[in-house]
């Protein structure tokens, strides 16, 4: 009896059944096809169904003054999360779609609940973000009011050892940070570390860096404590992360914690290794939840273009990008001097997906040519096509017309 009952319910539904914190739901998606390459096409249709599927779980299940009220955490937190929301799906139809597609039928169930602590859900995550490798610069004062030039005198810090540990084993790859110490300059470094963004974004990419943290680490001995001989010692430690390829700060935080020991050194390094690990949580949240943002909704990178001969054919290939490119939200002109121009172009997916389309769509008469590529950056040079040969007359025809 309660199953024919739970069938009718599902019935009336539609094609969106809840049940708990969980809901089924039927979707359709689309890829484009291009070059003849049908299974990145499948791929692009089933990521467009997965995200329309968890829009529509959050229609059916969320109340309409919940979604009103809530509406700015809705389109940040939950729509830019679609692949991590849904635990399994089935594939119901595929083939061919209108307009050179691939349209793709699943049936998918959505979890609501939040699943930032899922590994493989981050793993996949990454691998849309293109795996970026991280850097860490920490600098720290355990107790004892160092000098900066200290943090030249180890090669890692424990604040460094401890977070390095928290990203590796969230499956991100993290640079040695010896390793800049032994190229690059003292001064540049201490730029960093006291917060210069644009020195820390090319220390990053001097090391290939797609991602560099920088921060301090600081402990105390705090008084007004009786511990019966143990000493109440303090950590506080604040960090930021900065996109390297365009020296854009992308997440920060700070966390402290406190351990009693009887020896000072020794429960400062403990204070700080426990504000570390808890920070590193902390700000892996962020920037996961940033690497969600872009690439379920949409990002803005740097396009450099070359080799345009005027201001007409630079906006002909502007057009024809909005035209052709189906991820383009919008173009904007930041500068141009001579025949190269910078623009601001915000897109959904990542720059590698807006490459390889830009590559095999017809752009005619010219053709772009990728020259360089990271996270955030595309720098393209026009190719002009050579002009085909006008086809010759068949001598039986002439006269004849």
């Amino acid at each position: 009896m309660i199953k024919n009952i739970l069938f009718w319910c599902i019935l009336l539904l539609g094609t969106t059944a809840a049940t708990g914190q969980t809901a089924e739901v039927t979707s359709k998606g689309l890829g484009s096809i291009l070059n003849n390459d049908v299974g990145a096409a499948r791929d692009q249709a089933i990521d467009d169904a997965l995200r329309k599927a968890v829009q529509e779980a959050l229609g059916t299940n969320i109340r309409s003054e919940t979604l009103v009220q809530n509406f700015q955490m809705v389109e940040d937190n939950i729509l830019s999360w679609s692949r991590g929301y849904v635990s399994n799906y089935e594939i119901l139809k595929e083939g061919p779609g209108p307009y050179d597609s691939y349209e793709v039928t699943i049936r998918a169930v959505v979890d609501l609940t939040s699943l930032e602590n899922d590994e493989q859900q981050l793993r996949d995550l990454l691998d849309k973000m293109g795996n970026p490798r991280v850097m860490l610069l920490i600098e720290e004062q355990n107790i004892t009011g160092a000098d900066r030039w200290a943090y030249f005198s180890v090669d890692m810090t424990t604040a460094e050892n401890t977070m390095i540990e928290e990203f590796q084993n969230n499956g991100f790859e993290v640079i040695d940070p010896a390793l800049v110490k032994e190229n690059r300059k003292k001064d540049e470094i201490i730029a960093a570390l006291s917060g210069d963004t644009r020195a820390a974004a090319a220390i990053a990419a001097y090391q290939d860096a797609e991602i560099i943290i920088t921060g301090k680490a600081v402990s105390r001995v705090a008084t007004g404590f009786n511990l019966g001989g143990m000493k109440s010692c303090q950590a506080t430690v604040s960090v930021r992360a900065v996109k390297a390829d365009v020296a854009r700060i992308i997440a920060s935080s700070s966390e402290r914690a406190a351990v009693p020991h009887i020896d000072e050194i020794t429960g400062g390094t403990l204070a700080i290794e426990k504000a570390s690990r808890k920070l590193a949580t902390k700000l892996l949240a962020k920037i996961t939840e940033r690497g969600r943002k872009e690439f379920y909704n949409s990002t803005t990178l740097t396009m450099t273009v070359m080799g345009f001969s005027s201001y007409s054919e630079l906006t002909e290939f502007i057009n024809k990008l909005k035209f052709f490119i189906r991820g383009i939200k919008k173009i904007q002109t930041r500068n141009i001097a001579g025949k190269t121009a910078e623009l601001d172009v915000q897109i959904t997916g990542n720059t590698r997906q807006l490459a390889r389309e830009l590559e095999k769509k017809d752009f005619s008469p010219f053709q772009p040519e990728i020259i360089g590529l990271s996270l955030n950056k595309l720098r393209v040079m026009l190719k002009h096509q050579a002009a085909q040969p006008a086809t010759q007359q068949d001598s039986s025809t002439i006269g004849m017309e």
